[in-house]
């Protein structure tokens, strides 16, 4: 047996005091509840049933489940916290995790969460592979006592504790273990977890989730007794009118104003959400790196972030990575210059041989079509404009966000804009642009793109590197390099980073926080399930 470097968390969750209030009726109206239930609704898009396998894979998907799996870690507004496990041990080569279970936890059917169902949610993942979850560097689990799991790797992964631990949901093995296909695993026993809430309702049509609270949950029960999500295209008048007693997807703008209601809260988080233009590698000038920074030069993204969000965000770093991040280092920079722009293309001979004011790619006009998503026709207007200017012209095709998320996973477009969260934390989020052939894992699939791929040998070696090295110095220069070719190749244009706004009602729950370095890989919001348990009622 090896010699074992004790890694002892502990964590006291408080539960709250029980301060009633008067809450909404499930019809969402400011009529008091006559049993004093605590009723929170809150504005969400339609996400899919949220089991493991059914839900949307872009992050908000992700939370939804979150509220009835647990993982063996999960995070706050200060790092990492005990779940499922209430405390782990390392091996000296950093490649044996063992962790011991908390013991209490029980599934909803009133099963108990032991180390068997550890061991069999992280194979059953790696035989039935998820969008959010990358197993790859697992050699085995094994099972050293009822609430003991021990995790070999085969090689070392610097972010297995918040991109393993804190990722890989939980499931019961008595109810999966016959589940062959999960993606069409949509039935009530689907949706039974270990975590805070139940799930009691899932309206398809509507949009709307009905989650009720897990009163035997082995942290506490929750604060809020039953946890609405439903499709709302006005939150700032809805919160502000009493229907939600949360909103969180608002505009800059209105959470600004919000700000001056002395009636509600406002909070503003980290900016992990970014917003890029893809390139269509099959298209051979895309291949040039001579075009890609053509077209960075020609995009204002100073206006567009002042213009179309009205400042609400920050223009894009040609690093990708953000410049809040402590992972970020200055690279090179493409102020906006048509100028630079025209000459880049000059260079290539990429000239408007006819004067119809759209130049020629060795022979072939540059027309593109630009997909984008029906709420962002703001800023592809924009890139067209921009593009227009220096000789290339676009055709703005809107469409909505799961289409657009599904034609760029296929490969179906020549360039698109669009935009994701997942984009905080370790820098494992550069693994979207590695090599397809290069054995490193998954990205969540809303950022992935199919056709050809962008492809940089020493790219892919230094990532490789990087995600060994647990010198936090050595690694920070590492990836400071990774962002130096990206700057310099330009494999996608990172063109802002959103920032993100929360606001609430403080008469019903209070306790809110952005968790440090998003939810599991990076969700950047203020939906962190652990509120619901250590969070109050009332002013």
């Amino acid at each position: 047996m090896k010699r074992f470097i004790a890694f002892l968390v502990i964590v006291v969750m408080l539960l709250p005091l029980n301060v009633f209030a008067e809450v909404k009726t499930q019809s969402y109206s400011n009529a008091p509840s006559s049993s004093g239930e605590r009723v929170l609704v809150i504005d969400e898009d339609n996400l899919g049933y949220p089991s493991v396998y059914t839900v949307s894979p872009r992050g908000r998907g992700y939370l939804l489940t979150s509220f009835i799996f647990d993982t063996l870690t999960w995070k706050d507004d200060k790092g990492v916290v005990p779940m499922l496990a209430k405390s782990w041990l390392v091996s000296n080569d950093n490649l044996i995790w063992t962790f011991y279970l908390a013991g209490n936890a029980k599934f909803t059917d009133g099963k108990p969460v032991t180390a068997k169902d550890v061991k069999f949610s992280y194979e059953y993942m790696m035989k039935h592979p998820h969008q959010w979850v990358n197993l790859n560097m697992i050699k085995e689990v094994n099972v050293m006592g009822d609430y003991v799991v021990q995790i070999s790797l085969k090689e070392v992964y610097a972010p297995f504790i918040t991109d393993v631990a804190g990722n890989v949901p939980i499931m019961p093995m008595h109810i999966w273990k016959d589940v062959n296909e999960p993606q069409k695993f949509n039935s009530d026993k689907a949706v039974i977890g270990s975590g805070p809430f139940k799930l009691t309702k899932y309206d398809k049509d509507a949009g709307t989730y009905i989650y009720e609270a897990n009163k035997d949950y082995f942290l506490g029960s929750p604060v809020v007794d039953k946890l609405i999500f439903t499709a709302n295209s006005q939150p700032a008048l809805s919160l502000k009118n009493g229907e939600l007693g949360a909103a969180q997807k608002l505009k800059y703008g209105e959470a600004l104003a919000m700000k001056q209601d002395s009636d509600l809260k406002v909070m503003e988080g980290p900016g992990l959400w970014v917003y890029r233009m893809y390139f269509n590698f099959d298209l051979p000038e895309f291949n040039s790196k001579e075009v890609r920074q053509a077209l960075y030069y020609a995009i204002d993204r100073a206006s567009i972030v002042s213009k179309v969000l009205k400042n609400g965000g920050i223009p894009g770093n040609p690093g990708h990575i953000h410049p809040d991040s402590q992972w970020y280092s200055e690279v090179k920079d493409y102020e906006y210059s048509k100028t630079k722009a025209a000459a880049l293309l000059d260079g290539i001979n990429a000239k408007d041989t006819n004067k119809d004011g759209i130049r020629e790619y060795k022979g072939k006009k540059m027309e593109y079509e630009l997909l984008t998503t029906d709420d962002k026709v703001g800023e592809a207007e924009m890139v067209k404009g921009y593009l227009g200017m220096i000789g290339i012209k676009l055709n703005v095709k809107a469409v909505d966000q799961k289409s657009v998320d599904a034609l760029i996973k296929d490969g179906k477009f020549q360039l698109a804009l669009n935009g994701h969260g997942s984009f905080g934390g370790d820098p494992v989020l550069l693994a979207r642009f590695v090599s397809k052939d290069v054995n490193i894992g998954s990205t969540p699939s809303v950022t992935a793109q199919g056709g050809k791929q962008w492809s940089n040998r020493e790219f892919d070696k230094v990532f490789e590197e990087q995600l060994k090295d647990l010198n936090s110095a050595s690694r920070y220069k590492k990836v400071g390099r990774l962002q130096q070719i990206i700057a310099e190749e330009l494999p996608t244009l990172t063109l802002y980073y959103r920032k993100i706004t929360f606001a609430y009602d403080p008469g019903k729950l209070n306790g809110w926080f952005f968790t440090k370095d998003g939810v599991a890989i990076a969700v950047p919001t203020a939906q962190n399930k652990l509120v619901y348990i250590r969070g109050t009622w009332g002013k």
